[in-house]
């Protein structure tokens, strides 16, 4: 069983969108600097903590590479519009094909 991390994922993705409403506004674009880099940023970082915890609760070392390519694709997944969730399970079978352990 996994250990339930003590703030919900959605509540910290949530935050980080809250807090990037907030970054400065470029003059002439009337949007956000880097918003979506820093989106995306947040997420792997995030992702790579989960998945770091995932890996060690089940005694497995996972591959060179598994984590960022994993982690990629969740941040990839999300800045295109998906959910979390659906991010969450389409990369996790895309890198079980592609590391399978």
């Amino acid at each position: 069983m996994l250990r339930q991390h003590p703030f919900p994922q959605a509540a910290l993705v949530s935050a980080a969108l809250l807090s990037m409403t907030l970054l400065p506004i470029v003059p002439g674009l009337g949007r956000p600097a880097r918003a979506e880099s820093g989106m995306g940023a947040i997420v792997k970082a995030f992702c790579l903590s989960a998945f770091e915890n995932e890996m060690a609760q089940s005694g497995k070392t996972p591959p060179a590479g598994m984590a960022n390519y994993a982690c990629g694709c969740v941040a990839d997944r999300i800045g295109s519009g998906s959910t979390i969730e659906t991010a969450r399970s389409d990369c996790r079978q895309a890198t079980a094909q592609r590391y399978p352990i």
